[in-house]
């Protein structure tokens, strides 16, 4: 990967890291109306380390399945437009929301409850 891809692949993860820290910070915010400080963000917490494993384990089994699931479109001549990349962006995606999510939770939650 080039340079210039690199920056890229940053650039692009670092946006949806921002988004996944502003979905978590909105997630706490609105627990906080039905729950303790603590509540809330370890619920937001434990939302967004789902969304970060189910990220991390979708992503891992396109890797290791895709050629396969390829395939077998391929043997049963439909055509989805689903293709390995994609699947693999999408998954990778869902990864870096999840981990924005769980880290706005950790810092809310410094910031509320305390260390």
């Amino acid at each position: 990967m080039t340079d210039s891809g690199l920056r890229a692949t940053g650039r692009s993860a670092g946006r949806w890291i921002a988004k996944g820290a502003a979905l978590g910070l909105a997630v706490a915010v609105l627990l906080l109306a039905v729950a303790s400080p603590r509540g809330a963000t370890d619920t937001a917490f434990a939302l967004g380390a789902l969304v970060l494993g189910f990220g991390v384990t979708a992503w891992s089994g396109t890797v290791g399945l895709g050629e396969s699931l390829t395939e077998v479109q391929r043997h049963l001549g439909s055509d989805s437009g689903w293709t390995q990349a994609g699947a693999r962006r999408a998954f990778a995606v869902l990864t870096w929301v999840g981990t924005g999510w769980a880290l706005a939770s950790v810092v809310l939650s410094v910031a509320l409850v305390g260390i």
